[in-house]
């Protein structure tokens, strides 16, 4: 075969015509851009070697001038010095020279094994393209986070939680349409983190006394009179006071008594040795003399000393307003353009200050933002102490320049800077000391993890239904699996909780019938389960012994509940159908291609009649964990008893064709019967019903995982029930296609220390792990237990 040229459109082209050629085990010599493409020129790596050992052989000199070999070498001279400026071709030697010989060899070999790597990566474009998208957003989001000013932990935490699917390719961090999603994504979790005050009721609806503490030059007395203006602003003058204790400053009080008279209010200056709690009360409840004059202050704010946070004195001045008899609320005003090391130093110093004097900080005002280079040092450390953001400031005017806090605007602000800084943290100092780097790592491994699992729970209690009844349930279970609590479980998981719980919600819901025979494998018949008004399942289940007996008994306890559709995977008689058309309840069934309707006056089976109905448009759906086409189309058909054409009920019979969306091959086929009523989403029910598919599988492999873990194992009913609101919960979240189950698929991921992305079972053992190390935590007093007494 010899030494080959090869030429394609691009590179990709050109190797793929190697392959097929010379097979993955060929020799690349060189490689270049030529007019109409790229070049290359190769050979099968057999004859390379076979040349080499004819190098190596006692007889190479003589084997060298035989006529073949010259003949073959000549050839290869000839292709390659066609190739211009080839430099990866090996130089000729002279058979018998060692030196030369050796590194000829050493370079081929280097060569050889540099082709195998790029053969092996042509061979898998798709997941090299994958890698290195993922990697280049991955890469960009950090960098934009440290470009904004974050701390390289925070950031840390951040990337570890990115959702699989923002990351996938084809995704181009230059494309706007691309990033777009993910920066949304960055702003939530930020947001998620940043806790700020909800309404201004909480600091001036009722009597109270802000002290405003902080360091020299944070704008302590320029936020005094704005906060105090916002006061006004709500409620007048003739309640509010403004009061200073900083004598060490010369004309801070003058200062404050302007703003005073440009309010309306009062103003009180204290020295260092003023009894600061007996002016307090003597505002709040004053003399009779002064009665006639003004009532009682219910807003008064103090302009405390600014001090460094490094002063002997700062312990003092802040037990100075715990001594007050009057609750005094702490605001710690910090100054967005300082350095994030100094604000960290500020926060710690005062938070320690102000809970030794009986009470932390209970929030924090930003100033001086129009003068802040980056916002995310400043949002980072009040992210990591957990300080309530209240305000925050962009200039002097009083009372204009201050702001209630708009979390989005304020993030997209702070994210807006992509300008690297010459201060920035250099991550060649952490490769240095990766130990160092560890251990603090994992010192905040069990903070960081309560916090996220604290989110995970709270998302999951808010969008479903039974969320906080099976986190009760779980807390049930693993009582049992020490040794009791069944009974407990069995009065958590009664059908009126359930029904109370439904009631309470107002949610529009449906609900999915199982067939009446065991799960293979499982030996329990799986219970009714909840569906939310898009047809997604809900962990909320309803074990079918405690049913009603009967298909028409069970269908009228149903209607009491107040479903608006029922998904049936096992057709009841038509009398029943007949009464739900009539109650204006919507149906769906799955049924075989077997199932014989009558239509054009002959009763025939469904699978003759594919080619009837009026076909719609495809739609795209989710089937077994990968993205298919389902081209439907629906028949006008009637459903009667055996031998009894006569009488019948009008239905609509559904046949839907599972294809390959690159090539249109056929993956599965199903027929479905439904409600003839017009006006109903039969598509969208469709889609539900493939979906609930696998939910009885699941269910066995969550009962089985909670066998292994020692779950529930003397109470085969309170395992089964539990078993199944887990699987219908982990494929409500394999399904669901909101930013809020994307945010919760990744951070499962973290806990469970690999990829879940969007596969059922994957995300089920995630929810397990979460539910055991929230138990871990809870016991170890990092988290609070779930214990409503209502789990509505």
């Amino acid at each position: 075969m010899g030494v080959q040229r090869f030429i394609g459109i691009n590179g990709r082209d050109a190797m793929r015509q190697v392959r097929e050629a010379m097979g993955d085990d060929a020799l690349i010599l060189s490689n270049r851009p030529v007019e109409g493409g790229v070049e290359i020129i190769a050979m099968p790596e057999q004859e390379h070697e076979q040349s080499l050992a004819q190098f190596d052989s006692p007889d190479s000199a003589s084997e060298s001038t035989a006529p073949a070999p010259a003949v073959e070498r000549a050839a290869a001279t000839d292709e390659v010095s066609t190739a211009g400026d080839a430099t990866q071709t090996p130089a000729p030697v002279t058979p018998g020279d060692d030196a030369a010989l050796g590194m000829m060899q050493a370079m081929n070999r280097q060569l050889l094994d540099e082709m195998r790597s790029m053969l092996r990566e042509q061979g898998s474009p798709a997941k090299a393209t994958g890698a290195d998208a993922r990697q280049r957003l991955s890469g960009a989001l950090r960098r934009r986070l440290l470009n904004a000013g974050f701390s390289a932990t925070l950031v840390g935490e951040l990337l570890e939680g990115v959702p699989e699917e923002l990351l996938a390719p084809p995704a181009d961090e230059a494309d706007e349409a691309a990033t777009a999603p993910l920066m949304a994504w960055l702003v939530r979790q930020l947001g998620e983190r940043l806790s700020v005050l909800g309404d201004e009721g909480e600091l001036f609806d009722d009597t109270g006394v802000f002290a405003l503490v902080g360091p020299t030059g944070a704008g302590k007395t320029t936020t005094t009179a704005k906060l105090a203006s916002r006061y006004v602003m709500r409620h007048g003058p003739k309640e509010a006071a403004l009061v200073t204790t900083d004598s060490y400053r010369i004309g801070a009080a003058e200062q404050l008594r302007i703003y005073a008279r440009l309010l309306g209010v009062e103003v009180h200056a204290l020295d260092a040795e003023g009894d600061l709690g007996a002016l307090l009360e003597r505002l709040v409840q004053p003399r009779r003399a002064l009665l006639s004059r003004s009532g009682g202050k219910r807003m008064m704010v103090i302009d405390t000393v600014g001090m460094s946070q490094r002063d002997q004195r700062l312990m003092g001045e802040i037990a100075r307003l715990g001594d007050s008899p009057v609750p005094t609320r702490r605001l710690l005003v910090l100054d967005a353009a300082r350095h994030g090391d100094t604000l960290e130093q500020i926060i710690e110093a005062w938070q320690q200050a102000s809970t030794r004097a009986g009470a932390p900080l209970w929030g924090c005002i930003l100033t001086k933002l129009d003068e802040a280079v980056r916002l995310g040092s400043v949002l980072d450390v009040v992210i990591r102490h957990r300080l309530r953001l209240c305000y925050v400031s962009r200039g002097q005017r009083v009372p204009e320049d201050i702001e209630p806090i708009d979390v989005q605007a304020l993030l997209h602000e702070a994210l807006s800077l992509d300008q690297a800084s010459p201060f920035a943290f250099d991550e060649a100092d952490l490769a240095a000391h990766p130990q160092e780097s560890r251990q603090r790592s994992l010192s905040r491994d069990v903070l960081r993890q309560g916090s996220a699992l604290e989110a995970t729970f709270a998302t999951l209690r808010s969008y479903n239904l039974g969320m906080t009844l099976l986190e009760q349930g779980w807390r049930q279970a693993d009582q049992d699996s020490a040794g009791g609590g069944a009974s407990g479980f069995a009065r958590l998981m009664a059908a009126t909780t359930q029904q109370t719980m439904l009631a309470s919600s107002g949610m529009a819901h449906a609900l999915w019938w199982s067939k009446e025979t065991p799960v293979s494998g499982a030996d329990q018949v799986m219970p009714l389960v909840t569906l939310d008004q898009h047809g997604l399942p809900q962990p909320l289940v309803w074990p079918r012994h405690r049913l009603p007996v009967g298909a028409a008994e069970q269908l009228a306890w149903a209607e009491q509940l107040g479903a608006q559709w029922q998904l049936l995977m096992q057709l009841p008689g038509i009398g029943e159908l007949d009464r739900l058309d009539g109650r204006g309840c919507a149906w769906l069934a799955p049924v075989s291609g077997s199932r014989r309707v009558l239509h054009g006056g002959v009763r025939q089976p469904l699978s003759q009649l594919t080619s009837s109905g009026d076909e719609l448009e495809p739609v795209v759906v989710r089937h077994q964990g990968r993205r298919v086409t389902l081209q439907l189309s629906r028949l006008d058909v009637t459903l009667t008893q055996r031998r009894e054409e006569a009488h019948g009920l009008p239905v609509t019979a559904w046949y839907g064709e599972l294809r390959d969306p690159d090539d249109g091959r056929r993956l599965a086929k199903r027929y479905w019967l439904g409600t003839s009523r017009a006006g109903r989403d039969a598509v969208t029910r469709i889609k539900c019903s493939l979906t609930l598919e696998q939910l009885p599988v699941l269910t066995r492999q969550a009962w089985q995982a909670l066998e292994a873990r020692g779950m529930a194992r003397t109470d085969r009913e309170q395992r089964w029930q539990l078993a199944a609101a887990l699987a219908a919960l982990a494929l409500r979240l394999a399904v669901e296609e909101a930013e809020w189950a994307m945010d919760v698929r990744a951070r499962l991921s973290r806990v469970a220390q690999r990829r879940c992305g969007r596969r059922p079972k994957a995300l089920l053992e995630g929810l397990l792990d979460a539910l055991n190390a929230r138990e871990a935590l809870s016991r170890a007093g990092a988290m609070q237990p779930v214990t409503a007494a209502d789990p509505a």
